[in-house]
């Protein structure tokens, strides 16, 4: 990887951290206000905005332990926009169990003001 792409790798690191710890702050420091998604908990519809995701965001329990692994990512830079396509391993242990899953995610940024943000994903 290049200095952009390991910079755009490491900030997708953070938002998905901060997306799976609950924090809405950094999160919405790194997505658009406008930006869209297509995931499972939207049952195929397109979502606009952070507010659907702020709901799930806000009720993240502190108590949750999490470990994810980016499984073969492809990450390229165009000038200022940059995209991240990748297999997503997560395991979490919640409510005296563990729980595994899986997501294919692709998500586009634009570099603004200097800092990459995420203005849509795909999940599934």
């Amino acid at each position: 990887m290049d200095e952009e792409q390991k910079e755009l790798y490491d900030t997708l690191v953070k938002l998905l951290h901060a997306i799976r710890s609950g924090d809405v702050e950094y999160y919405n420091t790194h997505t658009t206000e406008d930006m869209t998604c297509f995931e499972p908990e939207s049952h195929g519809l397109q979502v606009r905005g952070r507010q659907f995701h702020e709901f799930f965001m806000s009720r993240i329990s502190g108590d949750s332990e999490y470990n994810f692994e980016i499984v073969d990512p492809t990450i390229k830079v165009y000038g200022d926009t940059g995209y991240t396509a990748y297999n997503l391993a997560l395991q979490r242990y919640e409510d005296g169990a563990f729980k595994l899953s899986r997501a294919s995610e692709t998500r586009i940024f634009r570099k603004i003001e200097g800092r990459w943000i995420m203005v849509h994903f795909h999940r599934n």
